[in-house]
């Protein structure tokens, strides 16, 4: 797998997060925790789940346990929950950023606890790619909640985020 292709790619998962950060800063402190009987609930619920996603899958890149997962209650507000995903954005982009092309192609052995699942080797790449595609479906959700709240949202289409943001399409050019 090309190391240019996933980076590309994860700086776009982080990327649309940021967008939709910004989206539901516009939130009241009410909204931003008011409960949805659809996934996780409310949009501070999803923001949790979707870090501890991550933060989950970066320990099991790096050969740990994965962390226990974060409360969503522990964060009240925007700006708690925001200096937390920060710091996990930044570990995942160095991270990728570090990667060798014979890195990324190696396996690592991933158990799911509570999923009746086998434990399984996947390729880094093919986690990496998991992460930023369960980010997109997760920021859809997120985006119609938002739009619920009349909260003005956005488009993540990933051509449109090379279109604009990069000024180039996947080739470069």
């Amino acid at each position: 797998m090309d190391g240019n292709a996933i980076g590309r790619l994860l700086h776009y998962h982080f990327g649309m997060f940021e967008r939709v950060w910004e989206c539901a800063n516009d939130l009241t402190g009410s909204q931003f925790v008011a409960e949805s009987d659809y996934s996780f609930g409310s949009v501070r619920n999803h923001f949790v789940h979707c870090l501890n996603v991550d933060r989950r899958w970066l320990a099991r890149l790096e050969g740990g346990a994965p962390p226990p997962r974060l409360n969503p209650g522990d964060y009240a507000d925007q700006d708690a929950l925001r200096d937390r995903w920060e710091q996990v954005r930044q570990r995942v982009l160095a991270y990728v950023g570090s990667l060798t092309e014979q890195e990324l192609n190696e396996t690592v052995h991933v158990e799911l606890g509570g999923r009746n699942l086998e434990a399984r080797r996947f390729q880094r790449w093919e986690i990496l790619l998991h992460m930023a595609n369960h980010g997109t479906d997760h920021r859809a959700q997120i985006l119609a909640r938002l739009h619920e709240l009349g909260a003005e949202t956005i488009e993540q289409d990933l051509i449109l985020h090379w279109w604009r943001d990069e000024g180039q399409g996947p080739t470069g050019g």
